[in-house]
């Protein structure tokens, strides 16, 4: 293994070590604000420090203030009531770009380091610190993972290994679309990054549209992503900005669709890597240009009835994954969780071969499929691509069930075809491309009837402005609209109504509609701006939605007086 003093010591230059798109940090000065947060935390005896932050460059500094100054950490995945309270009862300090509230430790903001930091670093000497992770776990619950600095260091050894020497040699920026706070996002865009000693993005882009956009003001970056981001990618969005700046795809947190990973190759870049891991065991097993996955040299396994069990450098003492996998002469097959494999009418049923069977759909971007949580049948949450929703508009929901399900029949027994069916435009995956259960299963409690807020905002006291998105399975579609999906008039008016009740401006129903006009259709899937004007002399509130600068209803509310909180 490479010896990290060794390392360090390779690291002199005035290379960047962190890189945002107008401003850079170098190796020296980055490890003199190390060496001053180090020394405030050794002279304060602080023997554990939480950390929670977005920028990926305070991120790294303040590991390496830990490892430097030999304090374990903590990882915080976010900052709930429940996260807080472990943060309290296991850590002297928070060290933070984020001001949390019910807090009794203290806690260090970035804008305080300068001011300790010397005028030059010290040598830097490693020590072995135990870093405490969070994870979800198949079940939700969180669950609190040791590892330590020497651990994540064979980790980014051991991912390095499957990156071209070529790509390397250019030193591309590392930029990433998963959180730093777990497992993933510290393995891949800090731990590899300083152990190659590449430049780190300091912003984490959850955006396709801000990953293409920061990846062309660089020469040559490496994309860190889950599969999640990776798929929502197409040929509308402006990907020619990036054509010859990325040098890898990384993609891990998740299985990567087929259909995605051929269109990366083609459009975007070549040399796609897929990573197979977890929190618990570091990473397992790659899989690049081959059909099947290749477990890493150091990796010993075994397949057992009760799942995959594991055991590395990284991961002592052994761990069992509730994988199954198939193996070959040329590498292995992933078969999918144990806890994903159920018994319906005494027929063993494969929930994740039925994603990935619907994942290969032209019109599918992401599909998640589990038992009704009130039925005896498979209930499947489909999130349709662009395609899937020109589909879906011009031929109905009954149309896009018919042939989803007519794609699984091919290979599927009847008991295994998903009885009931939601859609949207995307599923509310986190940044390690998993879905919460509970609101996997939420989903099938009650009908949509409310139009997505994707943002809203206050102008002034008298004037509102919603960005409204019309669902795609929303229940008045159904009926006299089944076929060609539109919104009635009539709806439009009630969500107008609660939107007003929303936001303060009404308490009661109006008295009168004046002025009404419906220009347009609004149908699934269309984005809206809907703005509001209330005249208070006149009691009257004005109302217009509108699409693409096209008016698709208007009219004015007249409200009784004193039914608005400020009137």
């Amino acid at each position: 293994m490479m010896m990290a003093e060794h390392f360090w010591a390779e690291r002199t230059q005035s290379q960047h070590l962190f890189a945002t798109g107008s401003s850079n940090l170098n190796w020296q000065q980055a490890m003199a604000q190390v060496a001053g947060l180090s020394r405030y935390l050794s002279c304060r005896s602080v023997k554990c420090a939480s950390l929670y932050f977005d920028d990926a460059g305070y991120f790294a500094i303040a590991l390496l203030a830990c490892v430097k100054a030999g304090i374990d950490v903590c990882l915080l995945t976010y900052l709930s009531h429940e996260n807080c309270c472990w943060l309290n009862k296991s850590s002297d300090i928070l060290l933070t770009d984020v001001m949390p509230d019910k807090l009794t430790i203290p806690t260090f903001l970035p804008s305080e380091w300068s001011t300790n930091a010397p005028a030059e670093s010290s040598r830097f000497v490693v020590h072995n610190i135990n870093i405490l992770l969070q994870t979800s776990g198949s079940s939700g619950i969180a669950k609190i993972i040791k590892k330590t600095w020497e651990e994540l260091w064979l980790e980014a050894q051991t991912i390095a290994s499957v990156l071209p020497a070529s790509v390397l040699r250019l030193k591309p920026v590392v930029l990433g679309s998963v959180s730093v706070q777990h497992m993933y996002g510290l393995s891949f865009r800090i731990m590899l990054s300083l152990y190659l000693g590449l430049p780190i993005y300091r912003q984490r882009l959850v955006f396709p549209e801000g990953l293409l956009v920061s990846s062309s003001s660089f020469q040559r970056v490496i994309w860190v992503s889950s599969p999640t981001l990776l798929h929502t990618l197409r040929l509308s969005h402006d990907i020619k900005l990036v054509q010859g700046h990325v040098a890898t795809i990384i993609s891990a947190g998740g299985a990567l669709a087929e259909k995605s990973k051929y269109f990366l190759q083609q459009h975007i870049c070549s040399d796609v890597v897929e990573i197979y891991g977890s929190t618990e065991t570091g990473v397992i097993a790659y899989r690049k240009e081959q059909a099947h996955w290749q477990f890493f040299q150091d990796v010993m396994h075994k397949s057992t009835v009760d799942g995959l069990i594991i055991q590395s450098p990284r991961c002592l003492p052994e761990q069992i994954l509730a994988d199954k996998i198939a193996e070959y002469e040329d590498g292995f097959e992933l078969l999918g969780r144990l806890d994903r494999i159920i018994k319906l009418a005494d027929k063993r049923i494969s929930l994740l071969q039925l994603e990935n069977q619907l994942m290969q759909h032209e019109w599918i971007s992401d599909v998640h499929i589990l038992k009704h949580p009130h039925g005896s049948h498979l209930a499947a949450w489909v999130a349709l691509n662009h395609s899937g929703i020109h589909a879906w508009r011009q031929y109905g929901r009954k149309h896009i069930i018919n042939q989803l399900r007519e794609c699984l029949s091919k290979n599927h027994e009847r008991i295994s075809i998903p009885r009931y069916w939601r859609f949207s435009t995307v599923l509310p995956r986190n940044s390690q491309s998993k879905l919460n259960p509970v609101d996997a299963e939420r989903v099938w409690a009650e009908p949509v009837i409310k139009p997505i807020v994707l943002h809203q905002q206050e102008i002034t006291a008298d004037e509102y402005l919603f960005h409204l998105q019309i669902p795609l399975d929303l229940l008045y579609f159904r009926g006299h609209f089944d076929n060609f999906h539109l919104v009635p008039g009539v709806i439009q008016l009630k969500w107008f109504i609660e939107l007003l009740q929303q936001c303060g401006w009404l308490k009661q129903h109006p008295l009168q509609i004046e002025n009404l006009k419906f220009q347009n259709f609004l149908r699934p899937a269309d984005t809206v701006e809907l703005h509001l004007k209330r005249d208070c002399v006149r009691q009257k509130i004005t109302f217009q939605c509108i699409m693409n600068e096209k008016k698709i209803s208007s009219g004015r509310m007249v409200i009784p007086a004193g039914t608005s909180e400020t009137i």
